[in-house]
């Protein structure tokens, strides 16, 4: 998949992006060029003066600096200008706005500390309160962005020297945003979540991880395989728009009815719910950004944020003039037997790469039938008369689509053949298993197919399977449920730089040295270069007993299923076990492996006999359960 990253604490956007001056004698572009330079220098006054913490002053800067940036822009500019000069207007706009947040946010915090002991809890009373507008306020059917730091430090990333990255994953959503959103409306969930895609894979279909996930929605075997999905060497249904949709829309309504909590749910898609239950019951809060999680898990919900933040509001960003991809427009064929695409194009008179492009999960020339069906897509309007040319005599070849399946640690042969569709029976005569002769996992079977002509299929009215986003049903084991809480709010998340001391982090932000030991477990007084930290400013610095105890009891309260192995990222993926050893990175140290994967220091030397906390580059280490 395509990642992207900024470093933590600094300015994510800068150093900019070089712009080659236009042509001497080019009178017209030297004013706007001359511009581009000026909004560029009043964008990095304005980033100093709000990491220095004058809020008020960054948001003057910024708006200075707009007004002749507009007036530039509805001159008469080069395509290079005018791009260059559309990114210095959305690059001020986010930080603007990102400083006026700031700046509300502070003022909220003095408000709120100053009544703090004595009327606090009135008003949370008063505000937990199901008054009228309240008792008479309709569901929310879409998921409320959570804004701090990290959020807008993706935004600016995503709208600074990001912007081409996104532009393009922008541009492939066209062709299939509005598929994505009426596949979630099906399953009951909330059609934003279709921005998770931009995170996952930038709407690319062919998209594979280095953990080996799969498709828009990455997707790893043994998802696809416990949500239904059918991954062999003819299809991989994890490339399908429609049902690797399906089966992510499965996996996060699973995940939100354990967490209750959106925020955990991504996280949990991305970790695996084991992960972030286990991280809940030994950190004891129930709030997504208190949590200490692996990197790219605390990277992950902040990139989903700034990417719906900017959905909501792409014409602030300067992202509405982007041209979409044309929508996936399609008719569906339903037909019995393993299907030749080559024969689907001669029948619809059209290129096989059209038909190909229709069907990304059939992986070479043919489909095979799932539950006695062949569901194809071809172009729109070619359906009809695909059919009458069945019937008037038109036919399609029979095929022998022949699977080869290696057994695998405590598969069955009756798993074995719910998979692949076929009757254990028949799979057990074909391989010539039997009590003498019985299941070894290494084996390969051979998976019988059929092998009559395809014929269209005479499927009764609401039948499911006539459709290409059909997906047959699973039950789930729910493994723990309760009510989380993410609250965005006053917390953010701080790398120890060069240099820098828990004091001097602590004065920073106002809080106390205890503070931060507190909120990141460290039982020292010294913190390492490149360590993730927790920070708490305001109201959540000091939340109420009342509140703690409460998120505490949910906390106690799950049964966190135990680790098995160690697992390294995943996407799409529940909880299976991976490698248990890690390679050591130049830089990293044992605090930030410790934090990485939720565990400690005097943990890691134990497992892999060190005496001293020196690690070096391509060092294998053991992490511990």
């Amino acid at each position: 998949m395509l990642c992207v990253a900024a470093t933590a604490g600094a300015d994510p956007i800068l150093p900019l992006l070089s712009v080659v001056p236009p042509a001497v004698g080019d009178s017209l572009a030297a004013v706007p060029m001359a511009q581009v330079q000026a909004a560029r220098a009043a964008y990095q006054t304005a980033w100093d003066l709000r990491q220095a913490g004058d809020f008020a002053g960054a948001v003057r800067t910024c708006d200075a600096a707009l007004e002749p940036v507009e007036a530039a822009l509805a001159g008469d500019l080069d395509a290079s200008t005018r791009r260059d000069l559309t990114e210095c207007r959305s690059k001020l706009t986010g930080l603007r706005d990102a400083a006026r947040g700031a700046e509300a946010s502070a003022a909220r915090d003095v408000k709120a500390s100053a009544s703090h002991d004595a009327k606090a809890p009135a008003s949370r009373e008063a505000s937990d309160a199901a008054d009228p507008q309240v008792l008479n306020a309709p569901a929310a059917e879409e998921i409320q962005p959570q804004l701090n730091a990290d959020v807008v430090r993706w935004i600016e990333f995503f709208t600074g020297s990001g912007r081409s990255v996104f532009e393009r994953w922008l541009k492939r959503s066209g062709r299939y945003m509005e598929l994505f959103r009426s596949v979630l409306r099906k399953e009951g969930l909330p059609p934003d979540l279709v921005h998770l895609v931009f995170v996952e894979s930038g709407f690319n279909l062919q998209a594979r991880s280095v953990s080996r996930a799969v498709g828009p929605w990455q997707i790893l075997r043994s998802t696809a395989q416990l949500f239904g999905l059918t991954v062999n060497q003819w299809v991989d249904e994890r490339r399908d728009p429609e049902k690797s949709t399906v089966v992510a829309a499965r996996y996060l309504k699973h995940l939100y009815s354990i967490f209750g909590d959106w925020p955990l749910a991504l996280a949990s898609y991305n970790a695996g719910e084991g992960t972030v239950l286990r991280a809940i019951k030994r950190q004891g809060t129930t709030n997504y950004w208190d949590l200490h999680l692996p990197r790219q898990t605390e990277e992950y919900v902040p990139q989903f944020m700034a990417v719906l933040a900017i959905a909501r509001e792409p014409q602030k960003y300067g992202f509405d003039a982007v041209t979409l991809d044309e929508p996936m427009d399609f008719d569906e064929l339903a037909l019995t037997g393993a299907v030749d695409l080559r024969a689907i194009a001669r029948l619809a008179e059209c290129p096989v790469e059209e038909i190909q492009l229709l069907n990304p999960a059939v992986l070479r020339h043919a489909a095979p039938e799932h539950d006695g069906v062949t569901m194809v897509r071809v172009p729109r309007g070619k359906a009809a008369a695909i059919m009458a040319k069945l019937e008037d005599g038109a036919s399609l070849p029979a095929l022998n689509l022949t699977v080869q399946h290696r057994v695998r640690r405590g598969e069955t042969l009756q798993r074995i053949a719910n998979q692949y569709h076929v009757s254990a029976e028949r799979l057990a005569r074909t391989n010539h298993i039997s009590r003498a002769n019985p299941l070894k996992r290494g084996a390969v079977l051979t998976v019988p197919a059929s092998t009559h002509a395809p014929a269209a299929a005479d499927l009764p009215d609401g039948d499911p399977r006539a459709s290409t986003a059909y997906v047959p049903p699973r039950a789930l084991r729910m493994p723990a449920s309760l009510n989380g809480q993410s609250n965005a709010e006053g917390r953010a998340t701080r790398v120890v730089h060069k240099g820098e001391t828990l004091a001097s982090i602590a004065d920073q932000y106002g809080v106390t040295v205890s503070d931060i030991r507190r909120w990141n477990k460290i039982t020292g007084t010294s913190v390492r270069r490149g360590t993730r930290l927790k920070i708490r400013t305001g109201v959540a610095a000091t939340p109420s007993p009342e509140a703690v105890a409460a998120d505490s009891a949910k906390a106690v309260a799950i049964k966190a299923p135990p680790p098995r192995h160690h697992r390294g990222h995943r996407r799409g993926g529940a909880d299976v076990p991976a490698k248990s050893t890690v390679t050591v990175r130049s830089g990293e140290t044992l605090d930030v492996l410790a934090q990485r994967h939720g565990t400690s220091v005097a943990r890691l030397k134990a497992a892999n006999g060190l005496v001293s906390s020196r690690i070096r580059a391509g060092q294998r280490l053991r992490i511990p359960s």
